[in-house]
């Protein structure tokens, strides 16, 4: 049986810190701008607060008694939630998990193929299973709307699971996860317990062995409207209370994969291929046999110094490229969410049209070289990547492990300006656009409308 939960927001040292939101008559989250939706979001922590004293560093619940936040959450994705989303074809280990806790470790049951709701209501009865959906923004507007603005704040994926645990049960061992956690608690209540991080900041999910788990550093029950952050690598584990019916949480995670680390690994091929050209140091072979050896050897002073060299060219300004990382966000993120009667620009602009960068949050500019197969030459062209065309339905979900196609246009170099222009003003002349012809503004302009990316906002004569 589990420990009866002591309640979070008391004077105990142990208890995580607690931020209380009071009650309010406004929408409980602001869709105006990203950063909006944030801050709505933690409220009432100020984002300042969050990143300063919790962010990567330690857990934070958010007690909300406000009525309007609740209905809101309920929203969300409740148990009512499933069975539409069964109702449209769901399938066992893409879309839906059956597990349980079992001696400290994670019990699949085996189903496999469509799922039924009923089929998965009778395992959640019988067998006392907790029901993990995955990514339920495929189903959800409003989580939809929440997760592609989160993903705009954070300029990585961000992804969803929900739990449906029983009166009673435990669906997950003691765990720790590589992802940043927001629980948003949607039915029910959930007792939680949260732990030391073995490894602090942790790139790897993995299941805490039981003589690790021992004294929780923080131990409260979650109600419904209440939200729990805390930072990857913080082992935790939950129960549904016997006295509540069922608990039923959304976990929103970001920053998988987006370490320093990650960053380092993606830039430096390129880094290296630009600063190889300049320094011959780079371009000399290494030592005799170098491959062979096992161990420290005189070429790691040879390394170091090499080393030494790429910090002070990025100190120094040099362009940072990115390769995958922004392919793989801008292939795999949301699209926009947007109303079904929103009005749509039909008329391409000109050089007398004024236009306006339509979905800035969903596009980037990046130099990259022309792939060998298109140009021996490997030429430096500027792509524009964006998230428009995404598809919604297999976000953060593939039958495939192939990366889908990104999205967007190539430019040469002599564009940069220009995109850098539009992308920095909210309203712009075509005719003002910094480029040498009248049919160059007139052509980038219209490329970018025919891609979504701008809208015609007025048009003289």
């Amino acid at each position: 049986m589990p420990r009866r939960a002591r309640q979070a927001g008391t004077e105990d040292d142990a208890a995580v810190p607690t931020k209380i939101q009071p009650s309010s008559t406004k929408p409980p989250l602001d869709f105006s701008t990203p950063q909006s939706l944030f801050e709505s979001f933690i409220a009432p922590v100020t984002r300042d607060e969050f990143f300063s004293t919790y962010w990567e560093k330690k857990p934070l619940l958010i007690q909300r008694s406000d009525p309007n936040v609740q209905t809101y959450y309920q929203s969300l994705f409740p148990m009512q939630g499933l069975k539409h989303a069964s109702g449209q074809g769901i399938y066992y280990g893409r879309d839906v998990n059956l597990c349980k806790c079992k001696d400290g470790k994670k019990v699949l049951l085996s189903r496999r193929g469509k799922a039924s709701y009923n089929e998965i209501m009778k395992s959640f009865r019988n067998a006392k299973a907790t029901i993990q959906f995955h990514q339920p923004q495929r189903y959800n507007d409003k989580l939809w709307q929440i997760m592609e603005k989160l993903e705009c704040f954070f300029g990585t994926l961000v992804g969803c699971n929900v739990y449906i645990t029983p009166s009673d049960s435990q669906g997950l061992p003691a765990h720790h996860d590589d992802v940043e956690v927001f629980i948003l608690q949607v039915e029910g209540e959930k007792h939680w317990r949260l732990y030391e991080p073995i490894v602090p900041l942790a790139r790897e999910y993995d299941v805490a062995p039981l003589d690790k788990v021992t004294t929780p550093t923080h131990e409260f029950l979650l109600k419904e409207g209440d939200m729990l952050y805390f930072p990857r690598g913080v082992i935790h584990q939950a129960d549904t209370p016997a006295g509540s019916s069922h608990s039923t949480h959304v976990t929103i995670s970001a920053y998988q994969n987006t370490s320093w680390a990650d960053y380092l690994q993606d830039l430096m091929p390129a880094l290296l291929r630009d600063a190889a050209k300049e320094n011959v140091d780079l371009r000399k072979g290494i030592p005799l046999q170098q491959l062979l050896r096992v161990g420290p050897t005189s070429a790691g002073s040879t390394l170091a110094g090499l080393l030494k060299d790429l910090a002070n060219r990025i100190d120094g300004g040099c362009q940072l490229r990115t390769c995958e990382m922004l392919r793989d966000f801008m292939g795999h993120r949301l699209p926009p969410f947007v109303e079904a009667n929103a009005e749509k620009s039909v008329h391409p602009p000109n050089l007398k049209s004024t236009i306006r960068l339509k979905y800035p949050d969903y596009a980037a500019i990046t130099v990259d070289h022309v792939p060998k197969m298109l140009d021996p030459t490997e030429e430096l062209v500027i792509y524009v990547f964006h998230a428009l065309n995404n598809n919604r339905e297999s976000h953060m979900v593939s039958d495939t492990e192939e990366s889908p196609p990104v999205s967007g246009l190539r430019f040469p170099l002599s564009h940069m300006d220009a995109l850098k222009a539009i992308w920095e003003n909210k309203l712009l002349h075509v005719k003002d656009l910094p480029l040498e012809g009248d049919r160059d503004k007139e052509n980038l302009a219209i490329s970018l409308w025919s891609e979504g990316l701008i809208e015609n906002v007025h048009t003289v004569g």
